[in-house]
């Protein structure tokens, strides 16, 4: 059996696309449960669950009373009952065959611990669409293996991962303390100890971004935030993918200091990283503006330097303010762990 395990909380708005899209699945062999762990919620997403329940008996209503991602993913996989555990997102529709394809690759590299596929975004609004090709560019987000459409091979992590149940009762459950960040954590756990991610672009999903400046801005900032707190608690290296946004934080006030303090003929000088960096965005944004139209490339810039600075601050912010994670890794309860894998 296939236990998928959905967290979400005020989800009104995507929940039904996304429950009908998972219901719809091709079921694996052994069959399928649907857990969705709500934090909750008071906008009609209750409501809304509580409808498709009746719909669908494999479909069933977890409670996550705490309200953050990483107790509903442990809550839910607590009452799993599958020998697979996916853990998928809300803002997110799947392809038919998703699931059967993640359980396939499992099957056809038994030495891999996590299958999952690359990330695809999109938008709903024309900064959505902004926001997703920013989301899709080096420029905009790195070189994570997750975000390159057809890359196929091992990775440090999935978005939207099938695990074998084993994982956690090997590893541990995520990390409750961590509100952003803790699929990471427990990526770096689980490849720690020699476990295998694979990703095929024969698995395939769409992740619905945030739609607004401030939704963002907060998104990221939070997983700059929390960062700290994983680089914290296992003394690990900061990757240069993830010191890019604060170097280019910290070098984009100096630039605007010195500016202001140094005679009027070295000004432009120090505002040449800045004008670089702007150019860099409006050049990229123009090339995508031929294929998403000439809206998606003008606000591209704008969404790939909420992202940047966004993230910045935050990882500055929990630098200062001394983010935390939770020494303990939340093991299974026994009645978890006991449970029969179908």
């Amino acid at each position: 059996m296939l236990s998928v395990i959905i967290p979400c909380r005020n989800e009104s708005r995507h929940i039904e696309t996304c429950v009908r899209s998972i219901l719809a699945q091709e079921r694996p062999s052994g069959g399928m449960e649907v857990l969705v762990a709500d934090g909750l919620s008071d906008d009609g997403t209750r409501e809304i669950l509580q409808r498709l329940a009746k719909e669908h008996p494999e479909l069933r209503v977890v409670d996550n009373p705490r309200r953050v991602t990483p107790c509903a993913m442990n809550a839910g996989i607590r009452e799993a009952r599958g020998k697979y555990i996916a853990i998928l997102g809300a803002h997110c529709e799947y392809a038919a065959d998703y699931l059967r394809t993640c359980v396939e690759l499992l099957d056809e590299h038994p030495e891999v611990s996590c299958a999952g596929g690359p990330i695809h975004s999109a938008g709903r609004s024309v900064f959505g669409r902004a926001v997703a090709a920013a989301m899709s560019h080096p420029v905009g987000i790195g070189n994570a293996k997750h975000r390159h459409p057809n890359y196929e091979g091992y990775a440090e992590g999935a978005c939207y991962p099938v695990f074998r149940k084993e994982v956690f009762e090997t590893i541990g459950l995520y990390d409750e303390m961590l509100v952003r960040n803790q699929d990471d954590e427990l990526n770096y756990r689980l490849t720690k100890q020699g476990g295998k991610v694979f990703l095929s672009p024969r698995a395939r999903s769409t992740y619905f971004v945030r739609e607004t400046i401030s939704s963002l801005f907060r998104q990221y900032f939070e997983y700059g935030y929390w960062r700290v707190a994983v680089i914290k608690k296992h003394r690990m290296p900061a990757s240069f993918r993830h010191l890019v946004p604060l170097i280019f934080l910290i070098g984009l006030v100096v630039s605007f200091a010195l500016a202001v303090i140094v005679p009027e003929g070295w000004r432009l000088l120090m505002l040449a990283g800045p004008c670089v960096y702007v150019l860099i965005l409006c050049g990229v944004g123009l090339h995508l503006s031929r294929r998403a139209g000439w809206k998606v490339g003008f606000l591209f810039p704008v969404a790939a330097a909420t992202l940047h600075i966004a993230y910045a601050i935050g990882f500055l912010w929990g630098f200062l303010q001394g983010a935390q994670a939770s020494n303990v890794n939340h093991a299974p309860t026994k009645s978890a762990t006991g449970a029969e894998s179908r």
